[in-house]
């Protein structure tokens, strides 16, 4: 039976939900048996054994197991790092795209099939619904046709050549995710 994949987004936060819930190794205790890794019982003063680990068991896998928990979290405050490094690096690549557009370059993204996606969304179609008053059915070819309008343009093609044009997309971008963010 094929069950549907999660996503990787849906998979670390199992993961860390796991990790966090996780209940620490408080002592190691051992015997002839092995090691036997202990966290708090029911009553305070009593250790539970949680795992015992053989004496025949690779130092490694050992290893493992003692550090059930610090392990994945220490990689998972890895990936929350690299997240947001990448978030800045992001953030400021497109700053300097910008500034080179505003200096005359070539626009710092490709607006028109920006354009394009955003006219296909629903929420861009509700918010020009609201803001620019199209009216229903909803449709790619209505969005499409009052984004031409309102930014003043034969095509979205212009969005890419025109630097006017640019500009007041970005700010019609800007204003819709301000809308959003107030729904």
């Amino acid at each position: 039976m094929n069950r549907p994949q999660t996503s990787a987004r849906e998979r670390l936060e199992r993961i860390r939900s796991l990790v966090v819930s996780a209940a620490p190794v408080k002592e190691i205790s051992s015997d002839t048996a092995g090691l036997h890794l202990e966290t708090d019982g029911m009553e305070p003063a009593e250790a539970e054994v949680m795992a015992s680990v053989p004496h025949t068991c690779p130092t490694a896998n050992r290893e493992l197991l003692l550090k059930h928990a610090d392990i994945p979290a220490q990689l998972i405050r890895m990936v929350d790092a690299l997240k947001q490094l990448t978030e800045r690096q992001n953030a400021d690549l497109n700053a300097l795209r910008l500034k080179l557009e505003e200096k005359g370059g070539r626009p710092a993204k490709d607006y028109a099939a920006e354009c394009a996606m955003k006219c296909s969304e629903p929420a861009f179609k509700a918010f020009m619904e609201a803001r620019h008053g199209i009216a229903r059915p909803l449709t790619d070819e209505r969005v499409t046709d009052a984004v031409r309008k309102a930014l003043m343009i034969a095509s979205r093609a212009d969005l890419n050549k025109d630097r006017q044009a640019a500009a007041r997309w970005r700010t019609m971008v800007t204003d819709f995710e301000n809308w959003r963010k107030q729904r």
